[in-house]
């Protein structure tokens, strides 16, 4: 569970967020959406620990973020400039992550078997990440966020750079290791379909402040409309 107590934070004189209050629930998937500018990067950044400069107070499981140093933090996160390990091979990338998590080596071969499968990555398994196209180097920050079986685990915009196809692909893949682990997924992005095939749960960031919308229920224009609203 993460609470979230009073969350203020500014950029100069903007005001990001001002005494924002929500609690994500454990074995839930989260949908965030907002307008461009709206503080969706800047959440994701303060709830993986990323960025300390707020005030407030941010609790995982009652234990305080800020007593936690950021290496030591429940959270995989796939942020939305991604960086990898060059040197290495996509699949080694992925041991190599799992590794600096304790995973068991077998079962690190095993997991990354199966992200890579399931988001269609096998065949580039022994490239370097700088042979990758966009589309792919997305897919790639996705599974080094998947294969870590954190309790948290953030995607800022996991769909950016895919076709249909990869975008399905990844949904059900994140559907698949959700069921399994239980935790926390927070997906942040502008593909509003998407969020409906994979969420529990939506979040509208807007004016500083969180609130909760039905997927179904609410119109899509509304939506459209809230979301581009100051650009």
């Amino acid at each position: 569970m993460i609470q979230i107590s009073n969350l203020s934070k500014k950029y100069g004189e903007t005001v990001v967020f001002s005494d924002l209050n929500y609690t994500f629930e454990n074995a839930c998937i989260y949908g965030l959406v907002g307008r461009n500018g709206a503080g969706k990067t800047t959440l994701l950044n303060i709830l993986s620990n990323y960025d300390k400069n707020y005030t407030g107070v941010i609790s995982i499981d009652r234990k305080k973020m800020n007593k936690v140093d950021y290496l030591d933090m429940p959270v995989a996160y796939a942020m939305d400039q991604p960086s990898f390990f060059n040197e290495l091979t996509i699949y080694e990338n992925l041991l190599l992550i799992a590794s600096s998590r304790k995973i068991k080596k077998q079962e690190a071969f095993d997991k990354s078997e199966r992200i890579l499968d399931g988001l269609g990555l096998k065949k580039y398994e022994n490239y370097s990440p700088l042979e990758l196209s966009k589309g792919t180097m997305q897919r790639l920050n996705n599974a080094c966020a998947m294969i870590q079986e954190e309790k948290i685990t953030i995607f800022d915009e996991p769909f950016s750079g895919l076709d249909p196809v990869q975008m399905k692909l990844l949904e059900n893949v994140i559907v698949e290791f959700h069921k399994k682990e239980k935790g926390i997924y927070i997906i942040s992005s502008h593909d509003i379909e998407c969020l409906q095939n994979v969420c529990d749960k939506c979040l509208l960031l807007h004016n500083g402040q969180i609130r909760e919308i039905n997927m179904e229920e609410v119109d899509r224009e509304e939506i459209a409309k809230i979301l581009s609203e100051g650009e």
